[in-house]
């Protein structure tokens, strides 16, 4: 499979980054199938688009945070690769991250190599995932 053929939604508060972000994405050959900056809209529109690999801030506008959006989606049985991109520096926050089973913790500015690094291990967890579902 292809990264051509690996969808990417984004959650990012800022929506300046968020553009940055999703132009990089595309650049990397990724389609990027959703957007949101609110924890709840980015649950809603998880549950209806079924995104290969979600890009998710810590910080999100709205009442709940990106690993509060991961762990929500874990708990319906989603097991999607996710890779978190904040400006997060704090220990706890990053372990709590990390806790979730995120494919990487990247903190912005994010380099166009490391993201791509990064959205490789999201391809090939999401097909290992898919190897033991078969």
């Amino acid at each position: 499979m292809g990264t051509d053929c690996k969808k990417v939604m984004i959650v990012e508060d800022d929506l300046l980054l968020l553009l940055v972000e999703e132009r990089l994405v595309k650049k990397l050959g990724y389609t990027v199938i959703g957007t949101a900056c609110e924890g709840e809209l980015a649950i809603d529109k998880i549950r209806r688009l079924h995104p290969d690999i979600l890009m998710i801030d810590i910080n999100l506008k709205g009442h709940i945070d990106g690993i509060d959006v991961v762990q929500t989606l874990k708990e319906e049985g989603h097991d999607l690769p996710v890779i978190f991109l904040s400006g997060e520096e704090d220990p706890d926050v990053i372990s709590k991250a990390k806790q979730t089973g995120c494919v990487d913790y990247l903190l912005k500015p994010v380099t166009v190599d490391k993201l791509e690094t990064t959205l490789k291990k999201a391809v090939a967890y999401s097909q290992k995932a898919a190897q033991y579902a078969a």
